[in-house]
């Protein structure tokens, strides 16, 4: 869709958590929060995973201990958007798309509810290849709730949530009466209790619609089990710090941190499509892939359930460059991976590498390090994950500017150095470099102190201690 005409000043606030820039056609994609209604004890089962992580995260930033977020904890907030029902281009070929996402090491999908050109099972296919979808839904809503219901018992656990309607401020739906936001608002309530009373949906988590201004409104009890929002960073710029000012991703959470729900994020991206000036500019595929890896570390770390990249597959060819919604894809149209694909795939094979068990090791291995870092900038993070062997990987990024908004070139910075002290003593520290590998950049062995050189994405530090398996 073309860009809607906003006042400068604010322009960021607004796109950073609402806007769709890619949207040109009109489907409706939704969201949603966390009920305090017991709804079953299936549903608490499946709200665990975004509960977890957001317990994770305030007990990491209160400051009492360092803790670690299990690595299979981590790998469940990773999703990426689909567009199935876009059977005139690269997503026609579904063997490609379940292909692609086995490749990823990615399980979480967002795409709309089945119906329409594409039959349920295109669907059912994908969902016994191993992806697990969260449906907005479309108009009719008791046809696109039935059609969910239809999913889920063809395929059992393969709908994972239902997101209410998509972006609202430029997407409106009319509704017994009702326009514009409460119009969206009244959806979402018959959307949550059409849901959560379908006995073949029994479990499934309901994510908030998108596109409305959470200020005004005071509650989303009855409504979503999850709060939802949409983040586009401008400009080239980082998911959460940039020096001039700009944050996208920390202040749409904030808007929505009275509801008291766990939240996704359910469209986040960048297109690869070199560009200069204002207003949604594309970057190069390098800067696509940072991007990318910063926003999945960026929301984990902030707690956010899950957030699904915005998309798998450049859905059509675009000879000329003029088409931004053509490039946002992880994979080009002709399905060959861009370096977003490889670094997502080194980031899932890193993390689920296991070391081989040791003979008398305890599986649990040492408590989490009281690991400090010095001379870590402000725009730098850090975020600490667990594996199942024991052993931890440290996960160190600096947002530093990455694109040259002027000139529509990327911007290297050099590394920062940072002083690492992991606590105790480490048997064995490797490091990993997601965006160029899967395999070692470096290894250390018997050390406790370290320099680390932090670069504008996730480096990654596997630590082992004694006691581990494998050491």
């Amino acid at each position: 869709m073309k860009h809607s005409a906003v006042p400068a000043a604010s322009l960021r606030t607004f796109m950073s958590f609402s806007h769709d820039p890619h949207r040109a056609r009109g489907s409706q994609q939704t969201g949603a929060t966390l009920s305090r209604k017991p709804i079953g004890s299936r549903v608490a089962s499946m709200l665990g995973a975004g509960l977890l992580a957001l317990a994770w995260a305030m007990g990491s930033q209160a400051g009492d201990a360092v803790r670690a977020m299990p690595v299979s904890a981590f790998i469940d907030t990773l999703g990426v958007n689909t567009h199935i029902n876009y059977t005139d281009g690269a997503y026609a070929n579904l063997r490609n798309v379940a292909d692609d996402l086995t490749w990823l090491g990615i399980h979480h999908v967002r795409d709309e509810t089945p119906g329409g050109t594409v039959p349920l099972s295109s669907y059912a296919f994908l969902a016994q290849r191993g992806a697990r979808f969260n449906l907005f839904l479309h108009s009719p809503i008791p046809t696109a709730v039935e059609l969910s219901a239809q999913l889920n018992t063809a395929v059992p656990g393969s709908v994972a949530a239902i997101e209410g309607l998509n972006e609202v401020d430029n997407f409106p739906v009319p509704y017994k009466g009702l326009t514009g936001t409460a119009a969206g608002l009244a959806v979402q309530r018959e959307i949550y209790r059409r849901v959560h009373s379908e006995p073949q949906l029994a479990g499934v988590a309901v994510y908030d619609l998108t596109g409305f201004d959470p200020k005004p409104v005071d509650t989303r009890a009855n409504a979503a089990d999850y709060t939802n929002m949409h983040i586009y960073p401008q400009n080239g710029e980082q998911p959460s710090y940039n020096a001039n000012g700009d944050k996208f991703m920390p202040p749409a959470i904030e808007l929505f941190k009275k509801f008291q729900r766990p939240n996704v994020i359910t469209e986040f991206g960048y297109f690869s499509l070199p560009q200069s000036g204002w207003l949604m500019i594309g970057v190069d595929e390098q800067t696509q892939a940072k991007g990318i890896l910063n926003g999945y570390m960026d929301a984990a770390a902030a707690g956010v359930a899950r957030t699904y990249a915005y998309e798998l597959l450049d859905q059509k060819p675009d000879t000329q460059g003029k088409e931004n919604e053509m490039h946002y894809g992880f994979f080009r149209n002709d399905n060959s991976p861009k370096p977003v694909a490889h670094a997502v795939r080194n980031l899932t094979t890193i993390l689920n590498a296991s070391a081989l068990p040791r003979a008398g090791a305890d599986k649990r291995g040492a408590p989490p390090p009281a690991y400090t870092l010095s001379g870590l900038p402000v725009s730098g993070n850090s975020l600490l994950l667990q594996k199942e062997d024991g052993r931890f990987v440290l996960v160190l990024w600096d947002e530093t500017q990455i694109w040259n908004r002027a000139t529509g070139t990327p911007i290297t910075n050099p590394a920062a150095d940072v002083e690492l002290d992991i606590g105790a003593n480490a048997s064995s520290v490797v490091i990993y470099d997601p965006l160029v590998s899967a395999t070692p950049l470096a290894s250390h062995r018997n050390v406790r102190r370290l320099k680390v050189a932090v670069p504008d994405h996730p480096l990654m530090l596997e630590l082992t201690f004694s006691g581990t398996q494998g050491t």
